[in-house]
């Protein structure tokens, strides 16, 4: 990690380039949004020690270095410090390439590391759960709508919950009841809350979120992690949605024939009540 790296070699570096890597530890968010030259002028050195410096942690040069450090701290960024460092950084010529790309890279890039065995184990535990309740708020909400969504086809019981009222919810909800939550850095206070509380009524808990240090994962029976991105000040989920698709395809698997019977009344029912528009063929 660049933390470590800068640490680890601070002792080594000569006295001007130790400066600007005490800058980058105590104040990084500053140095983001600097250039070289704006970066030696806030430390007092020259813009030559700085680009050293880059060179000296192996980078070919400072814009690479700082490209590290808006990767580091892009989680931690506020909304508006995201679209100061869009704006910087620029979309290219053309932005729908640009922001595709930016995802499926992150996921390509990410392939390696997902594993398949927490999602198995998730998929097990909402098909054998009386009862699923899932809790995300803000943007967070959106994978909250599709995954219940889809999740209600196929169990008897999915919840989308409000945080005003997930204390009741959580108090009368039947044993074995399964609470997911889902959120992505900036992490909600109030989906980490609502999971904490589930978790200490005795209630199975599972999170889905970006990593094991999430302050969501504390504490949670299960622990599904992906990726989640960041164009401006969006919150990109692209790689999640991929990670529900996956998890609702095992939850079908595990549920075998059952989930035959239920599509082929579902499409009995959507036929009758005209739930689709048909689409008239012009030759």
């Amino acid at each position: 990690m660049l933390w470590e790296r800068i640490k680890s070699r601070l002792e080594r570096l000569p006295s001007g380039q130790q400066a600007v890597a005490r800058f980058l530890l105590t104040r990084p968010r500053e140095a983001a949004f600097l250039t070289a030259a704006q970066l030696g002028e806030q430390v007092g050195v020259s813009e030559s020690t700085v680009i050293r410096f880059a060179v000296s942690l192996g980078f070919p040069g400072f814009p690479e270095l700082r490209n590290a450090l808006q990767e580091a701290l892009r989680d931690q960024l506020s909304a508006l410090e995201r679209l100061q460092l869009y704006q910087t950084m620029g979309e290219g010529t053309n932005l729908v390439q640009s922001v595709l790309r930016q995802d499926l890279q992150r996921g390509l890039s990410s392939l390696a590391s997902l594993d398949d065995g927490p999602i198995e184990a998730l998929a097990q535990a909402l098909c054998e759960a009386p009862s699923v309740y899932l809790i995300g708020l803000r943007s967070a909400r959106a994978l909250v709508a599709y995954f219940g969504t889809y999740l209600s086809w196929f169990l008897p019981e999915v919840h989308s919950l409000e945080g005003d009222l997930f204390q009741e919810q959580a108090v009368s909800a039947r044993r074995g009841s399964l609470f997911v939550g889902i959120s992505f850095p900036r992490y909600t206070r109030q989906t980490v809350e609502c999971l904490a509380f589930a978790h200490d009524q005795g209630l199975l808990t599972a999170a889905i979120t970006d990593s094991h240090s999430s302050p969501l994962a504390e504490g949670a029976d299960y622990v599904v992690t992906v990726p989640s991105s960041h164009i401006s000040y969006i919150d990109s989920f692209v790689i999640p949605l991929g990670l529900l698709n996956a998890l609702l395809l095992r939850v079908t698997d595990r549920l075998g024939p059952l989930a035959s019977e239920r599509l082929q009344r579902l499409e009995e029912v959507w036929a009758q009540a005209k739930i689709y528009q048909e689409t008239v063929r012009r030759d």
